[in-house]
């Protein structure tokens, strides 16, 4: 597993907090560097106030304040379980669903994930500029109540394999593989098949990461670039977000659920009671839309994965 990446902006004391936290990290499991312009890195850390800073740091230290209590803080309750979750020193534990008013600073945390991911896959070439970089989820839907956690997907072609460069690239800026909490864990190495005359069975073969960070958390979503849930998550966040009737009855469901599983140890049950409202609302599109809408998005993105949603747009196709 590669190491986890941080970079320290250049500004007050930035060699100083670098060198505070290489003096933390024993073990080598960060790498660290003070730089002028952060690039892709698992949590980027300024030490001055600015519009640019916050557009581009995850953590903001103090600099009217003394820096090592904040730095030493900062490793003991963010970077080190964070970086020996990565290792498999710590277990990645989900617990129990819990709802949270929404946070406006997730959309912003958002932008920043994802700018990174993108520049890492591109700078080495396994993105070569189709690729799509999206915010899902409940997260993504002002005035909904949410997990704390940010869901993202990554539209791909093809689907990077385990073990694959990619998953080096992901763990780098801070996304871990995961195998689900269970066995038979929802959505976790596939999506499940609505209509199987929808598309073939290998479009909804998919990956699932999880971002360990206890201070921006998040589950990452790769699936091909033009495969039905793709543009299912899209199509659903964007229903949520422009009907606030539909808002608030997806809401009201999500606390009945999040009551009945409150006591669980993970999520997999909470997923799958979402399950029924997904399959009473088609969010304004039926599945022939559903099909027609997925090409055309692959097909704006010049994408060889429109294949995949225009073939799909065929009856006879079949997993």
């Amino acid at each position: 597993m590669p190491a986890l990446r941080v970079h320290v902006m250049f500004g007050p004391q930035a060699d100083d907090v670098a060198g505070r936290l290489r003096a933390h990290d024993a073990t080598g499991l960060l790498t660290v560097a003070a730089v002028e312009q952060p690039g892709p890195a698992a949590l980027v850390i300024a030490t001055g106030r600015s519009p640019a800073t916050h557009a581009v740091a995850d953590v903001v230290l103090d600099g009217d304040l003394p820096l090592p209590p904040q730095v030493d803080q900062l490793w003991s309750e963010r970077l080190a379980p964070f970086a020996r979750t990565m290792a498999g020193i710590l277990p990645f534990e989900s617990g129990p669903p819990v709802l949270r008013p929404h946070d406006r600073g997730c959309r912003r945390g958002a932008e920043r994930l994802l700018g990174r991911m993108r520049e890492s896959l591109t700078g080495l070439g396994l993105d070569d500029g189709r690729w799509t970089y999206d915010h899902i989820g409940s997260t993504s839907v002002p005035g909904l109540l949410a997990k704390p956690i940010i869901d993202l997907q990554i539209g791909a072609v093809p689907l990077p394999e385990e073990g694959s460069p990619a998953d080096d690239v992901l763990a780098g800026i801070g996304y871990l593989p995961t195998r689900g909490s269970r066995p038979d864990s929802p959505g976790v190495y596939r999506d499940e098949v609505k209509d199987p005359d929808l598309a073939p069975a290998d479009a909804y073969r998919k990956r699932l990461y999880v971002r360990p960070d206890p201070g921006l958390p998040a589950v990452l979503h790769v699936r091909q670039l033009g495969c039905p849930w793709w543009s299912y998550t899209v199509q659903f966040r964007d229903w949520l977000r422009t009907s606030p009737a539909n808002r608030r009855a997806y809401e009201a469901m999500k606390q009945q659920a999040a009551a009945a599983h409150a006591h669980d140890v993970d999520y997999d049950d909470y997923t799958r009671a979402k399950g029924a409202f997904f399959d009473r609302n088609q969010f304004g599109t039926s599945e022939s839309t559903a099909r027609k809408d997925g090409a055309e998005r692959a097909a704006r993105d010049n994408a060889p994965g429109a294949a995949i949603a225009l073939a799909a747009a065929t009856p006879s196709v079949r997993g």
